[in-house]
């Protein structure tokens, strides 16, 4: 199975996540308003990559972590 690597990129007002594979081919992307109750809708979109790493785009800078994706 291919690790699939999930970017967000969160804002103030939506959050952008696009799915890409190692070779950085684009296999998704999907962009939610940023509130809680979107977290799950984003959570669930990413079930369809159940081998997947995370990067989060945030105030100080890339930060790492299996949570950016709700993966592990």
């Amino acid at each position: 199975m291919v690790v699939v690597m999930i970017g967000i990129d969160p804002h103030k007002a939506s959050h952008t996540a696009v799915a890409i594979d190692p070779a950085e081919v684009p296999l998704g992307q999907l962009r939610v308003r940023a509130c809680a109750a979107q977290a799950e809708r984003l959570l669930g979109w990413a079930q369809a990559w159940p081998q997947r790493t995370g990067r989060r785009r945030g105030r100080g800078g890339p930060s790492a972590g299996p949570a950016a994706a709700g993966g592990g």
